[in-house]
């Protein structure tokens, strides 16, 4: 579905057309002409974004075709404060200027990664185009971003400066819908739980795949330990309760309060390796990610 909310002058209100992607998760805003990051800078058009954002789980701005790291670092601003925490071992893909991460496979003219790679070489969508997940190979690889932060973010927003030819599909699942969805049971049982995530975990678990993607040093494993997130978590504007804690960082699922052995904590973040209790998450992956 489409509607107009609303061209574009710097003292006149843009007009744009709201397309509905999935029933009410997911919105794409379009413009003619298409909004420049001068005009999602300013404050009226924020605050349809941002509402756009708490009613719809996501939106994409179609046809903006450049951005500044500074233009992306204000227009987010829409949402909340802007973070400048964008993780240990990622000092070679930020930009100095913005609290900005590259993400992708960009080097320098000596042959230096200044980007964060994909986390798999071998992660492409089916033929069917299906992003359901696969148990058998684990694929695609799903994950909320930023679960071994100590603040979880409340959202992430991206610019696509190059897509390559094949590839690439970044795809959405609505995790409130998710949680509304589960029997009343498994609400209960994930709402005793507590995911235990690390980022030097989900480092070295995606460097076993992918050598180019770094790993901490033993001065940043030390300043950055795991945390404990809960499995179910409440969005800070709607209010909605959604499934949190999946990503790669998590190395273990336990119950609220329990110890976790520093030798098996080790292990998680030295080799890799993921506890079976873990499978609680992986199990719901193929329902919370169907059509």
């Amino acid at each position: 579905t489409r509607r107009r909310m609303g061209g574009q002058s710097p003292s006149l209100e843009p007009e744009f057309a709201v397309l509905h992607l999935n029933g009410s998760f997911g919105a794409v805003v379009e413009c003619s002409p298409p909004l420049t990051p001068e005009a999602l800078r300013r404050p009226d058009v924020g605050q349809r974004l941002q509402s756009l954002w708490a009613r719809h789980g996501f939106v994409v701005v179609r046809g903006v075709l450049a951005m500044t790291p500074q233009d992306l670092a204000a227009i987010s601003e829409h949402f909340g404060k802007v973070s400048a925490d964008l993780g240990s071992g990622r000092e070679h893909a930020t930009i100095q200027s913005a609290p900005v991460l590259r993400i992708g496979n960009v080097r320098d003219e000596s042959g230096r990664l200044i980007s964060v790679p994909t986390s798999a070489t071998d992660d492409f969508l089916p033929a069917s185009g299906s992003c359901q997940y696969r148990p058998d190979d684990r694929r695609p690889i799903w994950h909320t971003d930023g679960t071994f932060m100590s603040v979880p973010p409340a959202g992430s927003a991206f610019f696509c400066r190059k897509a390559p030819p094949e590839g690439g599909a970044t795809c959405f699942a609505d995790m409130a819908a998710a949680w509304d969805a589960l029997p009343p049971e498994k609400q209960r049982e994930l709402e005793g739980v507590e995911c235990v995530c690390s980022l030097a975990h989900h480092d070295k678990k995606v460097n076993l795949k992918v050598p180019d993607y770094p790993t901490l040093t033993p001065e940043e494993r030390a300043a950055n330990p795991p945390v404990r997130v809960p499995a179910v978590l409440e969005h800070p504007i709607t209010g909605r309760r959604a499934l949190y804690g999946i990503n790669s960082s998590t190395c273990c699922v336990v119950p609220k309060g329990a110890e976790v052995d520093q030798a098996n904590l080790d292990r998680f973040d030295l080799e890799g390796v993921e506890d079976q209790s873990v499978g609680l998450l992986r199990d719901l992956l193929p329902r919370v990610t169907s059509p």
